[in-house]
């Protein structure tokens, strides 16, 4: 190998030989006269660079400034760049980017006038003659109210707002003019009855203004006013076919959506005149006193009357008649439906009892069947009764704390349903003391008994730590200290220089192409020189730590099941679970100086108390839903045995059935149930369960 020692001499007398044969020092670079920038500016052109070409020209023209060769080139490269920009300003202008046409435009113009750049102007100011014109015409639609066509005119100038500074605010301000025409044409289409029309006026003005309250209000007052047609239409066509209530009922809807509306007015006082006779002469005010379904009619007829004539002459008097006969009437059959066996009617006699209440003649006097009511209302109430047992079970070991707030929340969850017919009692208490009430004991909906068990078995409640507690070896490195090594760096510099060395050495002081020159081995010597030959770096040692994984977990179980008392057949059933779980990692025993950046973490994760707090929440919380929609199962009997009694043509029992349902859920019901009921009621036995209030009132 050679040594630095010898290559520095080598280099040293190469250069000194180099030295010898030099002959002048190199001087700096001299300025270009005019004639060598004409030739590169020539070049330039020849390859299409005319801007560098226009500088060496205005570089030589001021060098040289009468000479004409010069001058004329210089204008020579001027007139192509105004034509060649010009060109571009075309194109721009002819696509409408007319802020890049004017661009180009200045520019063509600031080399020279030429007749294509002066074509470039008077293609831009037309265009923009030819916008300022629609702006204009835009202006004078505003002024002449066509908004609509001025919108679209004002839309199609948005991309040249740089032309129009005003465009946005102009924009802003024709959206407030056509919100405002938009509300002012629904008003006039409102007043012309034209609602179909107001509705689309005002709806055009709420799509340009969302938060439009008032354009809001006039859609809300158009479709009021649809619906009022529609209804006036219906109560024509029911008033033509001598359809008398249903014209009514109608045309009072209409009045409710167009209060005032004369032409709605009319047709009240026609059909009011016509219904009135027809009450008069066809449904008779003079029943036989004895005929229930005579004096009922009447009595409806009557209350028409009232309402479409209050003035009427013999309403006083024949309220009074009839309202005699009912009393009579609904008493009379309070009793017959008192006195059916095991008391299959009671219901029905209660209901009777209380529209005898109603038409008590004189009620300020002692009522002679007021002892009768009052014993119907507790065989009624009576009847009703239901009785759920609660019982809570732990079929594994539980807190007991736990089983005596299940045991509240199962019970609170019965109680607010707010029936009143509906009672809660324990197990417990009711073995000791079975309460079944001996008149009602063998009258059971569905067959079955008054008396349900509510069971709550816990299965399961547990918790605990799931996860293992074998730590698992994890494997890192760290810094232990400091070691001193070779440098790679010197021993690729050492390399660099010795394969230099050799080449040059070889070529014996000759120049030949891919042989470093003696200042390059020169160089490559000196950067060896200034590589230190070993480092210190830092001492990277394997070891372990070890990672922990965490598992708490808390778990419960119930199974809620209805069953009938008398035959512990099961009704319903459902489960309840709650599971909580936590997960996390621990780590131990990380180095301080890992280079992977590892840190020793304690687990941040909930204890099995806490987490056993939060199912048994989840848990209790899931209960609140289920035990209600679990009663059903036997809180609905009454309902549901009333439907098999209707379908089977047993229409007393249903009534009677559904008369329990009715005033056990006071008015808490679906209202397809309570319409059906009330329809079933009223069709069978005349009585309307939503004529009074005092109906809603169970005893």
């Amino acid at each position: 190998m050679i040594t630095i020692k010898f290559v520095r001499w080598c280099v040293v007398l190469s250069l000194a030989v180099g030295s010898l044969m030099a002959t002048d020092n190199p001087t700096e670079p001299q300025k270009k006269n005019p004639k060598e920038l004409m030739k590169e500016a020539e070049a330039d052109e020849g390859q299409g660079h005319w801007e560098t070409a226009l500088e060496k020209l205005k570089t030589a023209a001021n060098i040289k400034r009468k000479d004409k060769a010069i001058a004329a080139a210089l204008q020579q490269a001027k007139e192509h760049l105004a034509d060649q920009t010009a060109n571009q300003a075309i194109g721009s202008c002819n696509v409408l980017k007319l802020d890049v046409c004017e661009q180009q435009v200045n520019l063509a113009l600031s080399y020279a006038h030429t007749q294509r750049a002066s074509e470039a102007e008077r293609q831009l100011a037309a265009r923009k003659a030819e916008l300022q014109k629609r702006w204009d015409h835009a202006e004078q639609m505003i002024s002449s109210h066509q908004l609509e066509e001025a919108n679209k005119e004002l839309e199609s100038l948005g991309p040249y707002p740089y032309l129009f500074p005003a465009l946005s605010g102009e924009r802003q301000r024709l959206l407030g003019l056509r919100i405002r025409a938009d509300i002012e044409l629904g008003r006039k289409d409102l007043d012309g009855d034209q609602f179909d029309a107001a509705r689309q006026a005002f709806g055009a003005a709420l799509a340009l203004d969302p938060g439009n309250t008032e354009a809001a209000r006039g859609i809300e007052a158009a479709d009021k006013g649809t619906q009022a047609v529609r209804w006036n239409e219906e109560a024509k066509s029911a008033f033509s076919e001598k359809k008398y209530k249903d014209a009514y009922l109608s045309n009072q809807k209409a009045l409710g959506s167009l209060p005032g509306r004369k032409e709605y007015l009319d047709l009240n006082k026609q059909i009011s005149a016509e219904w009135l006779k027809v009450l008069e002469d066809e449904h008779g005010l003079n029943p036989d006193p004895n005929s229930l379904p005579g004096n009922q009619a009447a009595w409806e007829s009557l209350e028409w009357i009232q309402l479409l004539d209050p003035q009427y002459a013999a309403l006083a008097e024949a309220t009074r008649k009839i309202k005699l006969n009912l009393y009579s009437n609904y008493n009379t059959e309070a009793a017959r439906f008192q006195l059916l066996p095991k008391y299959s009617g009671i219901g029905t006699a209660y209901l009777f009892h209380v529209n005898a209440q109603r038409m008590n003649p004189d009620p300020k006097a002692e009522d002679p069947f007021a002892a009768t009511f009052s014993e119907v209302t507790s065989l009624f109430a009576r009847k009703r009764a239901m009785l759920v047992l609660v019982s809570v079970a732990n079929l594994t070991p539980v807190p007991p704390v736990f089983t005596e707030v299940a045991t509240r929340r199962v019970r609170a969850a019965i109680d607010a349903l707010g029936l009143a017919d509906l009672k809660v009692s324990s197990a417990e208490d009711y073995a000791k003391n079975p309460d079944e009430d001996a008149y009602f004991q063998d009258y059971r909906p569905d067959g079955k008994s008054r008396v349900a068990l509510l069971t709550l078995n816990i299965m399961n409640y547990e918790g605990g730590n799931t996860g293992n507690e074998t730590p698992e070896e994890k494997h890192s490195q760290f810094v232990s200290g400091q070691e001193t090594v070779q440098n790679p760096d010197y021993e690729k510099a050492m390399e660099k220089f010795n394969t230099a060395s050799d080449a040059l050495a070889r070529a014996k002081g000759k120049v030949k192409k891919g042989v470093p020159t003696p200042a390059e081995v020169s160089f490559l010597e000196q950067q060896v020189t200034q590589t230190p030959q070993k480092i210190t770096r830092d001492k990277i040692v394997d070891y372990t730590y070890q990672e922990y994984h965490l598992d708490n977990k808390a778990h419960i179980a119930m199974k809620l099941e209805i069953r009938d008392m008398l035959e512990k057949r099961l009704l319903g059933s459902d489960a309840v679970e709650a599971t909580e779980e936590a997960k996390a990692t621990e780590i131990d025993g990380v180095q301080s100086r890992d280079v992977n950046g590892l840190l020793n973490r304690q687990a941040r994760i909930k204890t099995t108390q806490q987490l056993q707090q939060d199912a048994d929440l989840d848990a209790l919380k899931a209960l609140d839903g289920k035990v209600p929609a679990l009663l059903a199962k036997y809180d609905q009997r009454f309902y549901n045995e009333g439907e098999k009694a209707w379908g089977e043509g047993r229409t007393d029992e249903a009534v009677e059935n559904f008369l329990c349902y009715w005033f056990t859920f006071r008015g808490q019901m679906d209202e397809n149930r309570a319409q059906h009921i009330r329809e079933v009621v009223k069709g069978y036995i005349g009585l309307d369960l939503g004529a009074s209030a005092s109906l809603l009132t169970a005893p």
